[in-house]
């Protein structure tokens, strides 16, 4: 049986953000079960263009793969190869821009589900962007919102993302006029920009909230300020390996001493129950930068259910 191509299109029309936080879950799950492996990103690079490489294995739901893709001053582009688990044939090549938003977000959701107080309902977006919208989609994936605060730096794009908002979730979404002002309002918080600089005041998190920090996957790139380390009791993340190369939030915090790489959790072991909240007061941190075992598990989902309707084009190997 042939390889097929999916686009953009069809993986929108196979998998959802409830699909995603699943077979994420799952795959923390298999982390900490010592069933998966994950590569983490290896960046090359040209004069005009830098490649990233991540990979990610899991024998447990017979998944092996790959996620590359290339980013330019013009823009990303992104795929993902899913190939048999038995015999090492290739299965699929995946568009995986779309995708990869949506793993974004549920590894945000499936920290959201295990850090969050259960009556969790007010969440702070800060950033306006793609990501930005799917981590708002995986929050209230798992808990019941019930006002969605959002702020970015342009006012206009700000409203328009609000609108967008209120069209995808049946909950109130108010573009605010200063991030302090979503943060002290919410007990769950996102961060998904670009910024190097930190994009809040930690003095303004509330007791028992929530955070994940989802927007900085480069040293340089810091989201978070040393008040809201200073605050924070219980600071999780995807990889401590990949952090230690790319969590920005993470430097500043290590130089000041308030931070130290053995007090962090990885995520698979508060799915696996090793690692819970303590008290409804205690601030939560959830750091991400991505890994190649998400795009890998739900690549492999779109690729199970693509083969089964008949979907995507057939490649000629």
């Amino acid at each position: 049986m042939p390889a097929i191509y999916l686009t953009e299109t069809d993986v929108k029309s196979l998998v959802n953000m409830h699909d995603a936080v699943d077979v994420v879950e799952k795959s923390f799950r298999d982390l900490d079960n010592k069933q998966a492996q994950n590569m983490s990103r290896q960046r090359l690079r040209t004069e005009n263009v830098m490649m990233h490489v991540l990979a990610g294995s899991d024998a447990a739901q017979n998944q092996l793969g790959w996620k590359v893709y290339t980013t330019t001053r013009q823009g990303a582009r992104f795929l993902v190869g899913i190939y048999d688990g038995h015999n090492g044939e290739l299965l699929a090549l995946i568009e995986a821009n779309f995708l990869g938003q949506l793993r974004t977000g549920a590894a945000s959701g499936v920290a959201t589900k295990y850090l969050a107080n259960p009556e969790a309902s007010k969440l702070a977006v800060i950033g306006t962007g793609l990501q930005a919208r799917t981590q708002a989609w995986a929050v209230d994936a798992v808990r019941k919102l019930e006002t969605i605060y959002v702020y970015g730096r342009n006012e206009q794009r700000r409203a328009q993302f609000a609108d967008q908002l209120k069209e995808d979730l049946s909950c109130d979404v108010i573009a605010v006029d200063n991030a302090n002002d979503a943060i002290r309002k919410s007990n769950v918080v996102v961060t998904a920009t670009t910024s190097k600089t930190p994009v809040f005041s930690g003095s303004k998190i509330q007791p028992g909230t929530h955070i994940n920090a989802i927007g900085g996957n480069f040293i340089r790139k810091t989201e978070l300020d040393l008040e809201t380390f200073r605050r924070t009791s219980l600071i999780v993340c995807d990889s401590i390996e990949q952090c230690k190369s790319e969590a920005g939030e993470f430097v500043a915090a290590i130089e000041q001493g308030l931070l130290d790489c053995n007090q962090i959790t990885e995520l698979q072991q508060v799915v696996a129950g090793n690692c819970t909240r303590e008290t409804n007061e205690q601030i939560t941190l959830f750091k991400s930068v991505g890994l190649g075992l998400q795009d890998v598990a739900l690549g492999t989902l779109a690729w199970q259910r693509a083969s089964k309707k008949g979907i995507g084009v057939p490649l000629p190997f």
